[in-house]
């Protein structure tokens, strides 16, 4: 069994493997991108085995070139995981070929436009609107990207810290004896153990929810005060005026993360924050124009890139209409 299960991971890592070349191919078509997407969808599995080969890739690239003259590199940020085994892969795939190490070159070269970037000692990965992404750390603790988000990964001198620069994510702290710290605005979380959480930013704070583990949350750490304590099942809101915290159920822990499969999960949210919702997602805006409608309570599962299916359950139940202005928005206003 132990065997069988090896060869199943290894032939996922393989797949990854050779799907970071191929879609750097110039070649490469709308049909081969529509593949990977339905193979990258089809289990979490799959999506970090090919963020690991593509990290692999970048690492490479920050040793090769990016870092050439550090005198003492950030140890932690660039020991090896494991010895890539890409190289080998796509080298007994396609040959000892110019063209297959240029292919190589390439996927490097892609990743940093696709949103891993390199700097300061730190790693960013970012998503873009519409896009959701997870990235597997060295200590296997992963990150799972919402839409427009972005975090920047250092570890060093003893630590595991993850800032979020804007947006919203999910980290899973794996068992480390450094600590695992996340900062979001002036917040400091600091994971206790093997932990999940989620992060969302709010204006001059943030929003967590913790679904497993246990958070300690200090939103002044420059302040003495006594840390907020956050066990699993426990949602907490901050800014620069105060935090405060409160116990959820797991259905609305549910409703909070349903974007990791592509859904908004609305009860009881009002038109107003629900069209704020989807446009987080699309760049063609919801657009509430008439202010008597925005009040109007909602309650249903969508999907995050179909706002058209949303407006048509709208205009469905309520007296709403619909019409696109010339940017191809849609605008919301009163019936009659």
């Amino acid at each position: 069994m132990e065997r069988e299960t090896g060869s199943r991971r290894e032939a996922v890592r393989q797949a990854a493997a050779l799907w970071v070349v191929r879609l750097d191919d110039a070649a490469c078509s709308a049909a081969d991108r529509a593949a990977f997407e339905a193979w990258r969808a089809d289990s979490h599995e799959h999506e970090a085995a090919f963020e690991r080969e593509a990290a692999a890739w970048a690492r490479l690239a920050r040793l090769r070139a990016m870092r050439p003259s550090a005198e003492r590199p950030d140890r932690d940020l660039l020991a090896p995981e494991r010895r890539p085994v890409l190289s080998r892969l796509v080298l007994s795939r396609l040959g000892q070929s110019t063209w297959a190490r240029g292919m190589a070159a390439a996927a490097v070269l892609a990743l940093s436009v696709a949103g891993v970037t390199t700097f300061g000692g730190g790693t960013a990965y970012a998503t873009a609107i519409g896009e959701r992404r997870v990235v597997v750390l060295s200590d296997n603790s992963r990150i799972e990207l919402n839409t427009d988000s972005k975090v920047v990964v250092r570890y060093r001198r003893g630590v595991r810290e993850v800032r979020l620069v804007r947006g919203e994510a999910v980290f899973e702290a794996a068992s480390d004896a450094r600590p695992f710290v996340v900062r979001a605005n002036d917040a400091v979380l600091q994971a206790d153990g093997v932990s999940e959480l989620a992060v969302r930013l709010r204006g001059d704070g943030a929003s967590v929810t913790v679904k497993k583990g246990a958070v300690a949350l200090d939103p002044e750490p420059a302040e003495p005060k006594d840390e907020l304590r956050l066990k699993a099942g426990v949602a907490a809101v901050y800014n620069s005026t105060g935090s405060r915290s409160r116990a959820i159920s797991d259905g609305e822990i549910d409703r909070v993360l349903a974007w990791r499969q592509g859904a908004i999960a609305l009860n009881g949210q009002s038109l107003e924050q629900a069209a704020a919702e989807f446009n987080r997602y699309n760049r063609r805006q919801v657009r509430i124009v008439d202010p008597s409608i925005a009040n109007l309570r909602l309650a249903g599962y969508f999907q995050t890139t179909e706002p058209h299916s949303f407006v048509d359950a709208v205009t469905s139940a309520f007296p709403v209409k619909a019409a696109e202005d010339a940017d191809g928005d849609i605008r919301l206003s009163r019936k009659g």
